[in-house]
């Protein structure tokens, strides 16, 4: 979603949900006549910056991650937006929405948001051979990862910090974020936004999910379960 602040003319784009390639994501354009609510992909974001190239930007990521090649991809665009460009978590920025969120030039985070840094993870099948090079490339797009999260890391935080963060898959909240990296703390939100598929975690490998964000899916598991158990004793 793209809005432009009248007074200051500052553009205001939202990143909520999967981060998918283009492939994906432009045949849900097709299929769901524009509608892509809950999908976000560099071609969706490429259009929204052109019409914006010339104004300051604010990006509100709420995300749990995706598609590394298409989070880079989207990192890389903000990166390159000529004016001022701030990236503002509004719940979550977490695996490669972490990479968007720090290739803004001003990072904000409120006290209670969440950023995650993991290790790149695949899919993959074949020989001894392949998957040794399958672990190879894994390997060489950590090591690119890890020099955009270096850019904004505080001085005392050396690569072997970083990589040793991804390794073991860390999650920090926005007050953590900010003993180890150049970010902007801001007031806490009343409620985390994103109650994302816990099992979207688990498929890619995420172990270490914080407490209060199993909570609310717990939470929400229970509501659901209620209802369903409502509806069968009315049948």
């Amino acid at each position: 979603m793209l809005t432009i602040k009248d007074k200051a003319e500052i553009a205001e784009i939202y990143l909520s949900g999967d981060i998918v390639d283009d492939d994906y994501g432009g045949a849900m354009d097709y299929w769901y006549d524009g509608n892509t609510t809950g999908y976000e992909f560099p071609a969706k974001l490429r259009a929204q910056l052109e019409e914006v190239k010339d104004k300051e930007l604010e990006i509100h990521i709420n995300s749990y991650g995706g598609s590394v090649f298409a989070g880079v991809a989207m990192a890389n665009f903000v990166a390159q937006h000529k004016p001022k460009t701030t990236c503002i978590v509004d719940g979550i920025a977490a695996s490669i929405a972490s990479q968007i969120f720090f290739s803004a030039d001003v990072c904000k985070i409120p006290t209670n948001g969440y950023v995650m840094l993991h290790r790149p993870f695949t899919y993959t099948e074949g020989n001894a051979e392949d998957l040794r090079k399958a672990a190879e490339v894994l390997d060489t797009i950590q090591a690119g990862l890890e020099t955009t999260y270096q850019k904004k890391a505080l001085d005392g935080v050396t690569v072997e910090d970083i990589r040793q963060m991804m390794n073991e898959e860390t999650w920090l909240t926005g007050t953590e974020a900010a003993e180890k990296f150049n970010v902007k703390l801001i007031q806490p939100v009343k409620a985390l936004n994103y109650v994302g598929d816990r099992n979207k975690f688990i498929a890619a490998g995420i172990k270490n999910i914080p407490a209060p964000l199993n909570f609310l899916e717990n939470e929400i598991d229970e509501v659901l379960k209620e209802a369903e158990a409502l509806i069968n004793g009315r049948l």
